[in-house]
Parts: structure tokens; sequence; C-alpha cells
């Protein structure tokens, strides 16, 4: 009897206050209430401490402010901005949403629930979500384009939906996700995926769909060839952009045709842990409706053709004349301009123009850290290769970055070389310093010309110049920070979203003894669609002289298709 007695008064208490039991840490109480003087207390029955849960300002201690639910803290979380008060018993966490004070802890008992203690932030008491290592940056960029192409939607939570106006006439228009309060990492089906943003819905002004996460026409089109051609869909999604991410229309040859209309669009800010945290969702962690991100919107009124280059010399080179390779000697070095003026080449052919050029040397510890560490097989936001695009934030600007590095590493290349690699398709274009403001491009061969030919004497020779292999390379890499993708990939079962690239499918192009294990074939034993294989000038076997062909070989021509230059004039890095 006296069990269910004080059992029915807590019950009847709970209307007015959660009810109290004993407690050693705050991890012991609900995830809404606080741990004062062992017992569990609600947030409306004392003064919030650092750290402590808040629905509003005035439920926290003096000199304490709320970060509420919709910033990422879940539940609320008492603080102070670094930079206006002293921690006191806590640390200041550097997180992408500013300086913030934080409790400190040992270990993740001493946070409450939804938070974590963070080492690399200093071991204190942060969202999970903003737990990144301590070498790993995830910053918040703003673009330089003119206001009016620039809309600021601010901080959100994923699942909420956002509004914005486009105008008659725009050439395009760009969603820009820039991880706040996010997650790195989610698990599904037993794989580690990085935590990519992406909306999960996007409408037109009328109501149509411009694109559906949930919807399969949006995700997959087979086509004939046995392949996945999405160049009927209105837009498609890039696979993989975490943290940083930009969804750019038009990206595909329906929605090059049908344009971007006039009027108020809407879309669900969203990633894939918020994806993951429904239920029967596949994943076994990670999931999380919390993350919180940095919206805009980036919006081009018309096509245009100039395009500014940024160089960062990352790999140590030594010159043809024994010079260490620097920003100061490149602008004259003859291997180094034949380079810019085959890239220029290649695009001026489409009526693209490279008009700025700007050469910039990297630190000693970033040239240690980063010179000869890149790999192809690491790409989440923390890893070196992302990391390293952030040092694009010492030279602020709309141009497009490209870090020569020593060498890129990678386990499987179709037996080949990788020589160059992007940071995500889309790049975030005009913001510089996030995790994928750039493509990383090596440089070993640059100053390397072929004994007894004409090398880089005359016109582009990629087999014996190596300044013209690294020009194609750097063009490539380009092409993907602009939207572009390969015309066929690796094993020949996926194509680019646009009509007028040539394909070349595994069912028709690949060798004749290897037809039969086009649709069997594995990430570890491919079907590789060479250049050769790819070289016809009709018919169903074509693609490999273009320029964003997957692989360079002898067959590459640096060809870019009227659809593939409309792509990249819509893009926000060029001016």
């Amino acid at each position: 009897m006296v069990r269910q007695t004080t059992l029915l008064v807590c019950v009847l208490a709970a209307s007015a206050a959660a009810c109290s039991h004993d407690c050693k840490t705050v991890r012991d109480c609900d995830a809404n209430q606080r741990c004062v003087s062992g017992s569990c207390k609600g947030s409306n029955e004392s003064a919030g401490q650092l750290g402590d849960s808040c629905a509003a300002t005035s439920e926290c201690g003096s000199g304490l402010t709320c970060e509420v639910a919709a910033s990422g803290f879940p539940n609320g979380f008492c603080t102070v901005a670094c930079a206006t008060g002293a921690c006191g018993s806590g640390a200041c966490a550097g997180l992408a949403s500013g300086a913030t004070c934080a409790p400190l802890c040992t270990s993740d008992n001493d946070c409450r629930t939804g938070y974590g203690c963070c080492p690399g932030l200093g071991s204190v008491c942060v969202p999970n979500g903003a737990c990144l290592p301590g070498a790993c940056v995830r910053t918040v960029a703003t673009s330089p384009l003119p206001s009016a192409q620039v809309i600021a939607l601010g901080t959100h939570k994923v699942g909420e939906q956002l509004s914005f106006n486009v105008p008659a006439g725009t050439a395009s228009l760009t969603i820009v996700h820039q991880a706040k309060l996010a997650g790195l990492e989610v698990v599904f089906q037993g794989s580690l995926i990085d935590n990519s943003a992406v909306p999960s819905l996007i409408l037109k002004p009328d109501g149509s769909k411009a694109f559906d996460r949930t919807d399969p026409a949006f995700n997959t089109d087979s086509s004939s060839d046995g392949g996945v051609d999405p160049s009927g869909q209105y837009s498609m999604f890039s696979l993989y952009s975490p943290s940083t991410a930009a969804f750019t229309i038009p990206n595909t040859s329906a929605s090059l045709t049908a344009g971007v209309p006039a009027g108020t669009w809407k879309f669900v800010v969203n990633d894939f842990a918020y994806e993951c945290s429904a239920r029967n969702s596949g994943c076994s962690d990670g999931g999380v409706d919390t993350d919180t991100y940095d919206l805009s919107v980036l919006l081009k009124p018309a096509p245009t053709a100039n395009i500014d280059l940024a160089f960062y010399i990352v790999g140590d080179a030594t010159t043809n004349t024994g010079q260490t390779f620097t920003h100061i000697n490149a602008p004259t070095d003859p291997s180094a301009q034949r380079m810019v003026q085959t890239m220029t080449s290649v695009y001026s052919a489409q009526g693209i123009n490279v008009r700025n050029v700007n050469w910039y040397d990297v630190s000693a510890t970033d040239k240690t850290r980063f010179g000869t560490h890149i790999s192809a097989d690491l790409t989440g936001p923390c890893d070196e290769l992302n990391q390293m695009f952030t040092l694009s934030s010492a030279h602020p600007g709309n141009t497009v970055n490209l870090f020569l590095v020593q060498a890129i590493s990678a386990k499987s290349n179709g037996g080949g070389t990788v020589v160059g690699i992007d940071g995500t398709i889309p790049g975030p274009a005009s913001l510089s310093g996030t995790v994928h403001s750039g493509a990383a491009v090596s440089l070993s061969d640059l100053f390397a010309e072929r004994a007894g030919s004409s090398g880089c004497i005359g016109p582009t020779n990629i087999g014996n110049c190596g300044a013209d292999e690294v020009a194609f390379t750097a063009a490539h890499e380009t092409g993907h920070f602009l939207g572009l993708f390969h015309p066929t990939e690796e094993q020949g079962r996926d194509f680019d979203p646009l009509t007028d690239t040539g394909k070349c499918p595994c069912a028709l192009c690949a060798a004749a003894v290897d037809r039969s294990r086009c649709d069997t074939q594995t990430q570890s034993n491919p079907v590789v669609m060479s250049g050769p294989l790819c070289a016809a000038t009709s018919g169903p076997c074509m693609g490999g002289d273009n320029l964003m062909f997957w692989q360079l070989s002898s067959t590459s021509k640096g060809t870019v298709s009227p659809q593939q230059a409309a792509i990249m004039m819509r893009s926000p890095a060029l001016q």
C-alpha cells in the first residue's frame, strides 16, 4: 500500500514537475532534467548551471543564456559565449556554431543524455553531433556574391521546411547546407557512411517535385543498355556530400531544357542521420533528428563565362632549373605556365575564359601534413583530403581552388594511378574555407618531359608533356567542382545526367571476354571500361575523348559537350 500511494503521488505531481529520483550525475536523470543535490529536478525547479537543460534563458543561472533545441542543443543548454564571459568550471569549446562554454568531463557518464564527452574539444560535454577530432576544422563560410544573389536562411534543424523566392529569368539556384551541429557518420546496413547533407524534398513554385529522396524516380533510372541514366530526371544528387553540401539546379538535361521557374520554392532540410532516425531505416548507429545546418540559397541571374583559379602548392617539387617550386617562380616557370595555357585552351574551346590565376604557398606544417598524405580512399570531412581544402580560407573569394600535392594514394584505381580527386559534386562554389572548397591534383609529372620527343613544345601532348597531363587533370577536377559527372563510370553501369555526352555501357562495349561479367562484377574485380574501349566517334561506345571521362588515357582530347558547357556556365563559380 505504501508503494502504491507513493507512486500515485508521483504521478499526480508530474503535471507540475517531473518526479524526483536519486542521481549521482546528470546522466542518471531524464534528458530534460538536472541533477541537484543528489536528486533529479525539472528545468523549472532550479537555476540551471553550465550545461544544464533549459527551455528559455530564464531557466539558467545568472550570466548564462539558453541555447535552445532548435539550434541543435537537445533539450536546451545553459551556457555563455566564450567572448562575453568566463567559463568558470567549464572550458571554451570551438563549435561550428561559435565558441561556447561547456562543462568539463572525463567520460560520457558526466554528460547529459544526448551529449558526449569530447576529447577533441578539450574534454567537455557537447551535443553528440558537435564532437570532432582535435585536428578537424569544419568552417561555416559566407559567399562573397552580391547580396541580391545570396538568400541567407539562417540556422535550421533537419526536418524543417524552408521557402525562398526565385526571380524570373534565373539561370540556376544552389541550395547550400553547412553543418553547425551535425554528426560525421552513420552505419547503414553494416557499412560506415559519411553523414551527407541533401534536401529530402524540393518543390517548384507550382508544387511539383524538383527532387525527392523517397521517390525512386529521382534515384534510379534504368536505361536499355543495363546501366543507370538519370538524364530524364529534373535533378539528381551526387550521393556523398558530408558536412558541406551544394545542390545546384539545373544539373541534368531535363532541367536544362525546363529551366528554373520563378516563384516560391520550398525544400526540407535533411541529412543521412535524419533519415537514419526513422524506424526501419536500415541504420544501426548515428541516427539523430537534432542536427542543425546553416542554410543559404545562391541565385545565378544568367550564364557567365569567366572563371578565376587559385593554385595552392602543397607538395614539394623542383623545377627544371633546380629551384624549389613556389608561388614566386610559378608565374614565370615554363612548365607551370604551359599547364595554365593548356587548361585555358581546353575551356576556351567552349567559350569559358580562364581569367585570373593566382598561386599560393602553404605553411611548412601544412606541407608536412597534407603534401604526401592525401588518400582517395579517405574522403570524410575530417580526413586529410577535405581538411586540406579548408586552407582556402586564407584567400577568400569566388575562385576554384586547386591543391597541387605530391601524389594521391588509392587502394583500387582501375589499374592506374589516381592523379586528381574533388571534394564533392558540385563543390560549394564561391565559398572558401569549407571542407569541400577545392580539388586535389598530383603535381608529380608537372616538370616531366619524355626524352627524345617534342614534349612540351607545340600542340597539346598529354603522353609526352607532364604539364599537359596535369592541365587535363586540373581541368577535369574543375569540371567536377562546377557540377559535371563522368559520362561513363569505370564499370560501365552508371552514366552522367546529360544526353549529349557519349556513353560507353559495359554490356555493349566491354571486351568480348568480359561482357558476361557486366552484371556480376564487383568493386574489387571490375570490368574496366578504358578509354580505348570507348573511343568510337558514333554508336554506343563513345566518351573516351571527353574531358570528364573517368580515365586519362591516349584517347583523351579534352572534349566538352554543349550541355556540359551549359552546366558549368550556370555554376556560381563562373563570373
